[in-house]
């Protein structure tokens, strides 16, 4: 999972998706994250050391509260970590284990985050994900409101997976460096997408089919709606000081 601006910061290295999950009565839950193809196997930003290429460089807020999750309260941390201790994908994480360890942190203890840059750190990715929910959640979820398909009955309904064009259409009205910022971002976008394709073709898997398919539709969509936002200005979403406050989170801030 990314932000907005992380994966604005990082465009020609993450393809960056509006994750959709269908609730009950209608209501959904929104994610913003990266997709890549599952033939590549590992995170885009990983070196060929197999470490982060991007530690010091805008790192993303979920890479940085991990293992913890944000999403869940501080009291219920020690169960997140008990599945990242048991869950198929954390086999190896050896430093993930109930009690204390000799040499090793005590992350969480009696319904609490121990460590005080964990803490920090997790209160910090909260205050980002409020952020976002103002600046564009409430927007786009009235968008997408009667076009997303109805949960499953009983739950467990899977995650649709969209462009970011329903964020960007709200973005790029709260100013014209927000729209400009819009336009850069789909460009980039484009570029990125139609690399990744070539290099699928190349690859010629099967298993790629599904993500060039969902690639090429990705780029059309942002091509429509930059060609849209490029015939002129779009009016103001808000007041002055709302539309500073979209450039600052964009990092777009022009005014004085």
């Amino acid at each position: 999972m990314m932000t907005v601006p992380e994966l604005f910061h990082h465009e020609d290295l993450f393809v960056g998706t509006l994750g959709v999950r269908p609730g009950a009565a209608g209501a959904f839950d929104l994610v913003t994250q990266g997709l890549d193809y599952p033939a590549n196997g590992v995170c885009p930003a990983r070196g060929p050391q197999g470490l982060c290429g991007i530690h010091n460089q805008h790192k993303p807020a979920m890479c940085r509260t991990v293992p913890l999750d944000p999403f869940q309260p501080d009291a219920m941390q020690h169960r997140v970590l008990l599945h990242r201790n048991t869950g198929a994908g954390y086999i190896g994480a050896e430093c993930i284990v109930p009690g204390e360890r000799e040499g090793m942190d005590v992350l969480v203890a009696d319904g609490v985050v121990a460590d005080p840059g964990y803490r920090q750190q997790l209160h910090t990715h909260r205050q980002l994900l409020a952020e976002e929910r103002e600046l564009w959640g409430a927007a786009v979820t009235q968008m997408l409101r009667g076009q997303m398909p109805p949960a499953p009955r009983g739950g467990g309904g899977g995650m649709l997976t969209l462009p970011l064009v329903p964020i960007l259409s709200v973005l790029a009205a709260w100013s014209e460096a927000c729209r400009l910022r819009c336009l850069r971002y789909m460009q980039q976008q484009c570029a990125l997408l139609d690399r990744q394709i070539g290099l699928a073709l190349q690859r010629k898997r099967e298993q790629d089919r599904t993500v060039t398919a969902e690639f090429r539709t990705y780029a059309a969509a942002y091509r429509r709606l930059a060609d849209a936002l490029a015939r002129g200005g779009v009016p103001p979403a808000g007041s002055a000081s709302e539309a500073a406050r979209a450039e600052a989170y964009l990092g777009v801030s022009t005014r004085a």
